[in-house]
């Protein structure tokens, strides 16, 4: 399987690894989208300055995703993930759709609209 967003190349062992470990934990989508929230202004496509409840997000989101069946590891795996996705995106310039579809061939759920 090649994916688009890691340049048409094959995934590494690992990162598929941690993509099924994070599959398994059947996160919410209020965590899903604060990690990738969080990513997104960590690799710097949204400001952070110019949005105080962005900076006020990432400084407690780690804090508030862990709980008794998500560890900080778990967490970190899921945001290294996260960001790995979003930034082959932008580099490889996936529109949402094209993104969409990447993410089911790799076993996430679908999205209903």
């Amino acid at each position: 399987m090649r994916l688009r967003f890691l340049g048409d190349q094959p995934p590494h062992p690992f990162f598929l690894d941690d993509v099924s470990r994070v599959l398994s934990l059947k996160l919410s989508c209020v965590r899903v989208f604060l990690l990738t929230k969080e990513c997104c202004v960590r690799i710097g496509l949204f400001d952070d300055d110019d949005d105080d409840d962005a900076r006020t997000t990432t400084t407690t989101t780690k804090e508030d995703l862990t709980d008794e069946t998500t560890t900080r590891e778990t967490i970190d795996i899921c945001s290294r993930l996260i960001e790995t996705i979003v930034r082959g995106s932008v580099r490889y310039e996936l529109d949402g759709d094209a993104l969409r579809k990447e993410l089911e061939r790799m076993g996430l759920p679908k999205v209903l609209r």
